[in-house]
């Protein structure tokens, strides 16, 4: 009896203490734009958090990045933690260079996200964002202007 009331807890606690998964996969971006970034001229940048039966995508338009992506690429890091989604979009490999230049579009889909609930999504690609609170539902179609969350540096 006793050896079943533990059990029974085990499997009861156990849900409570594991993490979520998540996967991003099928990430894109259109890479440099042919002109170079004109600081302080920058096109509207916005990130579009939109449900698919497939995940939650996330698009984020407009990102400034330096000219290092021409050798490396980009890529992104995502986990999730209880209810907040660490979502990371950086430059890979390439060297640092003294120009910066304009992503039109960068997309990913997130999947294994729990649907009708509350998420936080802390997100940083071109600088630091403040968290974006969030509900990951079949009605999930938002378009924030990106600029408005940004941390001061």
């Amino acid at each position: 009896m006793r050896k079943h009331l533990i059990l029974l807890l085990v499997l009861v606690l156990l849900p409570c203490c594991s993490k979520d998964t998540a996967v991003t996969s099928d990430f894109t971006h259109t890479g440099c734009a042919r002109t170079k970034a004109d600081p302080g001229k920058e096109p509207a940048s916005q990130l579009i958090l939109r449900y698919t039966a497939g995940g939650l995508v996330i698009i984020r338009t407009n990102a400034t990045l330096n000219c290092s992506i021409k050798d490396g690429g980009i890529t992104c890091d995502v986990s999730v933690e209880g209810n907040t989604i660490h979502y990371h979009a950086y430059e890979t490999d390439g060297k640092t260079l003294k120009c910066l230049c304009q992503v039109e579009r960068m997309s990913s889909t997130i999947t294994g996200l729990k649907i009708d609930r509350e998420y936080i999504l802390d997100y940083t690609c071109d600088g630091a964002y403040y968290p974006i609170n969030f509900h990951y539902g079949k009605d999930l179609d938002i378009t924030l202007d990106i600029e408005r969350f940004r941390k001061p540096e």
